[in-house]
């Protein structure tokens, strides 16, 4: 990339923004072609800081999950839509086959009967119809993942904690739809001068090479068919793996702070119980849950999403709006988040002889 100039890189830059939203291109299209530096540059200092607070937001529309459905479509077709730029590995389909077995929602029954419990427990007729629920992962200020149970009504959003080992729930929250003032879908980011993403790339390069060089060298037995050892340590060796990492993941934010920022008290608390918003990714089993679209609907974001936007339009008294851009999640150095998310401490599963 040293042999790219500064101007190449500003115009791609742009060029990438326009892409990923179909919305944005449908606005351009309908708008005189005329584009200055000061426009530009203001639009693009405007994208982290906006989704934040929920005011001056990038684009919105009413209409949006056509690229995550493409996408899905061409993973289910055998396609590759990244093969020009591929990731080592993907973050945006977590563990694998084998590890997302010790996840005790993956056990056949399990979700089904811990949502059924507390949708007869905890849901009333003053709560509103009943319109959906599913088991997705919450994403903390702090950036730390947690499995929750997410029941969508006419009227509210509930956020439950349940113990899916206990089978019992231990903590719930209700959001009023009313209360809502801004919904943000899209992918998941780190301001620019986060080290997160770094940090990622090195944890998961050194992870790599140790896995590939030591632990599979040692378990498994030479084979003629395998690639020659000196392909092998190239790869191996690759500086892809060590590159910066984002999440490559989307999600959905719901705020009621009326566009304000954060106070410090509640920014630098990490046990604080008064953030104005919720986030939420799909479920890392909706990556390897067997079957079609409907099958994996309970551990997939969008779906929720999707039947979020429908209620909020539907509702007269509602003035939330609805964005369509990147959702910062402000976190800077990541350490504890990212040990945190690697051993999947916000998820109940079997970890050698204990389970919690």
């Amino acid at each position: 990339m040293s042999d790219i100039l500064e101007d190449d890189l500003e115009f791609r830059g742009g060029t990438l923004q326009l892409s990923t939203d179909n919305s944005a291109v449908g606005v351009v299209e309908n708008q005189p072609s005329v584009t200055t530096d000061s426009t530009r540059k203001q639009s693009q200092g405007n994208v982290h800081p906006s989704v934040l607070s929920g005011a001056d937001s990038l684009t919105s529309s009413t209409n949006s999950f056509a690229d995550a459905r493409t996408q899905e479509q061409q993973n289910a077709s055998g396609l590759s839509p990244t093969e020009s730029q591929t990731v080592y590995p993907r973050y945006d389909v977590p563990f694998n086959k084998e590890n997302i077995k010790d996840f005790f929602t993956f056990r056949k029954g399990v979700v089904e009967a811990a949502i059924q419990e507390c949708i007869t427990i905890l849901l009333f007729p003053e709560d509103g119809e009943y319109l959906g629920s599913w088991l997705l992962t919450e994403i903390t200020l702090w950036d730390n993942e947690k499995e929750r149970i997410v029941l969508l009504t006419s009227r509210l959003v509930m956020t439950i904690k349940y113990d899916f080992i206990a089978m019992k729930q231990l903590d719930f929250k209700k959001t009023y739809l009313d209360d809502l003032d801004t919904i943000v879908i899209g992918e998941l980011v780190y301001p620019p001068s986060s080290l997160v993403p770094r940090i990622n790339g090195l944890a998961t390069g050194v992870s790599t090479v140790v896995k590939d060089c030591v632990i599979d060298r040692l378990c498994r037995r030479p084979s003629t068919e395998e690639v020659p050892e000196g392909i092998r340590d190239s790869r191996l060796f690759d500086t892809k793996y060590f590159e910066p990492r984002e999440r490559n993941l989307r999600g959905v934010r719901l705020m009621w702070n009326k566009g304000e920022p954060l106070p410090l008290k509640t920014v630098w608390n990490p046990f604080s119980q008064d953030v104005p918003f919720l986030t939420f990714a799909s479920h890392p089993i909706y990556w390897h849950k067997d079957g079609g679209v409907e099958e994996r609907a309970t551990y997939d974001m969008e779906t929720f999403a999707q039947k979020l936007q429908r209620a909020i339009e539907i509702m007269p008294s509602s003035s939330c709006c609805i964005h369509h851009s990147p959702i910062v999640i402000q976190s800077y150095v990541g350490l504890t988040s990212m040990l945190h998310n690697k051993t999947s401490m916000g998820f109940f599963k079997v970890r050698g002889k204990f389970s919690f």
